[in-house]
This record gives structure tokens, sequence and C-alpha cells, in this order.
């Protein structure tokens, strides 16, 4: 038994169709006008397409045909319009419009054969490459961090880019709807199939990534301090045990706000809120651009950066503390005196664990306390220093306050 073209192009429309309608309902379900428009949108024009491609003669002539091909260059049209409003970006609709006007322009003045239909046909598969690569490229050039799902997609619209540019590139050569020369099976159903393929990875897609990213948002909220928005005490283990094998010199500070209980019991709890707030825009002045920051515990902090030196960690420690006490000072009418002490560690290769490390950072914190807090210390090779003067500890235990 051969396989029916007409057949495969009405359960193609039917599955467009479905599709299409599928997306307008969850949208909306949802309250999202715009995106059921937008999502649905390139489904439902593929559904016109079909429908017109399965009846072309309910328009006399050539123009069932034309008014199909015009409906699937828009449908690809309207899925990088889709896939730009998934982006959060603006719309291009009338360039889309544009594009469909002129291709059927040009089809309208060609005939079954000839030059013109094979322009005709050239044409309409370099607007359907164009709409591809654009897509492509507004995945691959996303500032967000991609999902899985839509790297998949980006390599599915790439993908089918170099399908369609070499399709454009043989269109004189092959048959229609592949090429210009006179239809045959075989170039319907592969034609057919394609389009099916790519409709439902892309339907697929558009279903995941919402998911896919709601799921990553929740991931971070997790990893995530509510008040300053830096990691938490989460975030800094998986980002140790994700660096475990790393080896490459890194500096542990462990920072603490001194006497924060009595700033939040003269100044209240909004303003012990600024303070620490204050802490973590201090670290993002002074310290590198590659740092991770984090609120371990409620007045206790975290940051890890690229060792250079000694010298240089010391003076970034000073800086930070210095810059936290001038910038408290603007908090409120009269500005709130608050300091900051720091302990220190280096973690020069792999074979030291991230444990020892913070064990270290924490007993030079602890000694950064001892010493009458606004105080740095770093713990280097078992000693502890914190120029002008150096401090021996004899037990690191876990300090607050």
């Amino acid at each position: 038994m051969s396989p029916d073209p007409t057949t495969l192009l009405a359960y193609s429309t039917v599955l467009f169709l479905i599709f299409g309608l599928y997306f307008t309902a969850a949208e909306l379900a949802h309250g999202k006008t715009r995106k059921a428009f937008w999502y649905s949108s390139p489904f439902l024009a593929a559904s016109v397409s079909g429908f017109f491609f399965t009846s072309p003669f309910i328009i006399p002539g050539l123009w069932g045909l034309r008014i199909g091909a015009v409906f699937m260059t828009l449908a690809y049209g309207l899925g990088w319009q889709a896939i730009r409003t998934m982006l959060g970006r603006r719309t291009c609709l009338k360039a889309v419009l544009i594009v469909c006007v002129v291709s059927l322009a040009i089809s309208a003045s060609a005939a079954s054969s000839g030059t013109r239909h094979v322009v005709s046909s050239i044409v309409r598969m370099l607007f359907i490459t164009g709409f591809h690569f654009q897509a492509a490229r507004d995945l691959l050039c996303s500032t967000e961090k991609q999902t899985s799902a839509e790297r998949l997609l980006c390599r599915i619209i790439a993908f089918y880019t170099l399908v369609y540019g070499a399709l454009t590139l043989s269109t004189p050569f092959l048959p229609e709807p592949l090429g210009s020369q006179p239809s045959t099976v075989w170039a319907i159903i592969l034609y057919n199939f394609l389009v099916i393929i790519e409709g439902i990875v892309i339907a697929l897609a558009m279903i995941a990534i919402p998911r896919e990213r709601l799921a990553a948002e929740h991931h971070l909220l997790t990893l995530q301090d509510p008040l300053t928005h830096a990691g938490n005490r989460r975030a800094v283990d998986l980002w140790m045990e994700q660096n475990a094998s790393s080896s490459h010199p890194c500096v542990l500070f462990l920072m603490d706000i001194d006497h924060f209980k009595a700033i939040n019991d003269h100044h209240g709890h909004t303003a012990g809120d600024q303070v620490i707030i204050a802490a973590v825009r201090a670290s993002q002045k002074v310290l590198p651009q590659e740092a991770k920051f984090f609120r371990i515990g409620g007045e206790e902090f975290a940051a890890l950066f690229p060792f250079t030196s000694i010298s240089h960690a010391l003076e970034l420690a000073h800086r930070l503390k210095k810059t936290f006490t001038q910038d408290v000072k603007n908090i409120g009418e009269r500005g709130i005196e608050a300091t900051l002490s720091i302990g220190a560690d280096i973690r020069y290769s792999s074979k030291t664990l991230w444990s020892d490390v913070w064990q270290k950072a924490d007993a030079a914190l602890y000694a950064a306390k001892g010493t009458g807090r606004d105080a740095v210390v770093l713990r280097a090779n078992d000693t502890i220093t914190s120029p002008p003067f150096a401090v021996e500890t004899k037990k690191a235990s876990p300090h607050s306050g």
C-alpha cells in the first residue's frame, strides 16, 4: 500500500491545530493573553496552510496553493516571534508580515513552471531559512542561563536552518514542495515529515522550557538569602562541593558584624537589616568581580575569591572593613557606628579540604574577635597574623556577636 500524501497532510493539519488550541487554552487559563496569541499562532497558521494544501480546489487556479505556501511561511515567521516572546524580547510582527506579502506578490506573478516559478520557490525557501536563522541566533544570544530544553531547541532550529539553506540552493533541481520541479510523492512525504518533526519538537520545547525555568527559579531561591540576595549557607556548601577538585589557589574570608545585637537593640531591626545589606554592598565594591559572597548566618558572611598574594588578601580585607564602617554611617538620620571582624585562610591546592580551610578561617575570625574586634586576621601556614601584630590561638571555636 503506497502512502497517501493528502492523508499525511491532513494528519499534520489536525496535529498543528491541536497544538494551537492547546497553547491558547493553557496560556489563557493562566491569564496570559499575549503568550496565548504568540505561542498558538505559528501552529494555527500551519494548520491553515495544511488546509489549503489538502483542499487547493476551494480557490480557483493556483491561488489555493499560493495561499497555503504563504501561510506556511507565516507559520515559520510566527514561530520566530513565539521564541522571542518566550525569551522576553520584543516581537517583530511587521517584518514577518512584510516578508509574507513580498513572498505572495512574487508567487502571484509566477506560473506553475518557468523561471519566475523557480525564483518564487527560491525566495520562499530563503525567507524560511532566514526565520530559522533569526530564531537560532536569538536562542544562542540569550543573556539568561539556558535550560536543557532551550539548548536542545537551539540545536534543532540550527539544524533546520542548515537543512532549509541546503534546500534553497537545491530548489531549481528538486521537486515541489522541496524545490520548484513538478511534485512527487516522496518529496511531499519528506517535506511533510520535516515539518511534523520540527513542529512536535518546538511544541514540546515550549511546554518544557517554562517548567524548567520555574524549577530553576525555585532551586535558586533555596540557595539565596532573601534579604541580601547573596548565597546562603547551602549555596556555599554547594560551591565548595563543586570546586573540591579545583587546583586554583583561593582565599576564604569569614566575616562577622561586631556587636550586632546591640545595633538591633539600639537602632531597631529595620536598621539592622540595612547594616547587613551594607556588608554585602561593601563586598561588591571592594572584592574582585569573580568573588563569591554568601550570608551564612544572621550577621555572618563568607567570601571566596582567587588568591594572588597574602599582602593583596590583607589589603582587600582592610579595605572591605573600612568601606563597611564608612557606609553604615549613612544609614538613617544619625548614621550607625558598626565595625567588621574578618578571619581568613588560603587554600593553595586541591589537596587541602575545604572543611580544613573553613576551620582555620573560623579560628582566625575568633582571634580577630579576641583582639577587641574591628580586626583582620589571616591564617597562613598555621600561623595567624594580622599586621602589625601576631596572635597565637590555642583553640578554634565558633563565635558570633
